[in-house]
């Protein structure tokens, strides 16, 4: 049974289930038939006779009829004196046979091309006698019964026939979407088309709703490959660059370098372009840990004030250009953190906002408390960043023209980085920004609450 189809499966449910209920129906019907309403005329006719002689009574001398039913279940009755004279009932219009009164016995009468069963009693008193006569058709032999019980053997096994065929049809209709599913499915697996869908368009039962389901998973699944590709794309382009750089200068100095000034010369540049490498291996690493999941947060209750204020005076210390650092720290503001990458994450957002400044500008950062939450905000008056460009900032390797940029340090990885930051401490980062004018992130934090007995 495992290895048959689900379509096999439900048709043979079907089957079964129709077949027993058929079974059922059937025995019901011979049941009722052999014992309730299709008693042959025969039997019907004594049955009734006899329970019409029951009914009579004898009271002050006298017969009592008025409990005799002179019809009842296809019989007549008729009652009649010692003498075989008729007192009470009528025989059927049909029959005028003139048949001498018999007790006890059933006879078949014909009459005037018809048949009638006969059957008389004899009611004895001692004081006086009276004849019941039953008369019942021979032509009512099979009743209602005698009509359904062969059109239920006729009936029910053609429904079977089509219900079992209905179940299948209903099955492989059903079933049908699964196989677009199954197709759509092997083909992103294998690599063959990333952009293979199984589209059934709109429905409403479950399995347009698990197609529509499907479809939404390979939009991600393509957006994640094209992403990875694209990703993959700039790094090796970003670190072919000081290779190249490095391989040239070795090979310079190599062949020209004569002095110890000029093989100093080449081992800064050597150096200088080492450490872009380093910071960008670094960089990568990072990321990578927090896409997988491996770059574990160690969430503590940790004073985000105090913390604030250590990251602001650090970056004060590497400011350039007179560029200054101004702040409002709202004090005593608790968070569950992870102390190391919120750190990093408000010193990317800092050095992004010194690369953008404009000479002898500032740089403000403000913490304060927000509704179940902190909102953190750095804010510039540097060159700004363009409505087209707004949402390219948090891709990888985005970098602004060079035309925008006041520094040219930097490999489009930390706002990316910051974005996840945030989200694993389920907050939310936005950013605002006008061109020549200034650019604002502004970062919230949820559910930053102090904690009894915490200082």
């Amino acid at each position: 049974m495992n290895r048959m189809s689900i379509k096999t499966r439900i048709t043979l449910w079907f089957a079964s289930m129709m077949l027993i209920i058929e079974a059922l129906v059937l025995t019901f019907i011979m049941i009722i038939n052999g014992t309730v309403v299709t008693n042959n005329p025969e039997a019907r006719l004594v049955s009734v006779v006899n329970a019409n002689v029951n009914r009579v009574e004898f009271d002050r001398q006298q017969f009592q009829f008025d409990d005799i039913k002179y019809y009842s279940r296809g019989v007549y009755t008729v009652l009649y004196d010692a003498d075989g004279e008729i007192m009470r009932g009528s025989p059927p219009a049909e029959f005028t046979a003139d048949e001498p009164l018999e007790s006890h016995a059933i006879r078949l009468v014909p009459c005037g091309g018809a048949s009638f069963y006969v059957y008389d009693v004899h009611l004895d008193m001692v004081i006086g006698s009276v004849w019941l006569r039953g008369i019942i058709s021979a032509e009512v032999t099979g009743g209602v019964m005698s009509a359904i019980v062969p059109v239920a053997w006729s009936v029910l096994p053609v429904l079977l026939v089509l219900s079992v065929l209905g179940g299948y049809l209903i099955a492989r209709q059903a079933l049908k979407p699964i196989t677009r599913v199954t197709e759509a499915a092997n083909a992103i697996s294998d690599g063959q088309d990333l952009k293979a869908r199984i589209g059934l368009g709109k429905g409403h039962d479950e399995v347009y709703r698990l197609a529509a389901s499907f479809d939404n998973m390979f939009d991600r699944l393509e957006r994640s490959f094209e992403a990875e590709q694209q990703f993959t794309s700039n790094a090796s382009h970003e670190l072919r660059t000081p290779t190249t750089v490095i391989l040239a200068e070795c090979d310079y100095a190599r062949k020209n370098a004569k002095t110890e000034e000029d093989y100093r010369a080449a081992l800064d540049v050597i150096e200088r372009q080492a450490e872009k490498m380093s910071g960008l291996v670094k960089s990568l690493l990072e990321i990578t840990r927090l896409d997988q999941g491996t770059q574990k947060t160690s969430l503590e209750y940790a004073d985000l004030s105090g913390l604030v204020s250590v990251v602001c005076d650090e970056q004060a210390l590497v400011a350039q250009r007179g560029i200054r650092m101004e702040r409002s720290i709202e004090p005593n503001i608790y968070a569950d953190i992870d102390v190391f990458l919120i750190s990093r994450m408000l010193q990317n957002l800092i050095d992004n906002a010194y690369k953008f400044g404009v000479e002898n500008g500032y740089v403000r950062v403000t913490l304060q408390r927000a509704p179940g939450g902190a909102m953190l905000t750095v804010e510039d008056n540097g060159v700004g960043i363009s409505p087209e460009n707004l949402e390219k900032i948090w891709q990888r390797f985005y970098q602004a023209e060079e035309s925008h940029r006041t520094h040219n340090d930097g490999m489009g990885l930390g706002l990316s980085m910051v974005r996840q930051i945030v989200e694993l401490h389920g907050g939310t980062v936005s950013v605002d920004s006008i061109p020549r004018t200034g650019t604002t992130f502004m970062v919230y934090l949820p559910e930053y609450q102090r904690r009894e007995g915490t200082v």
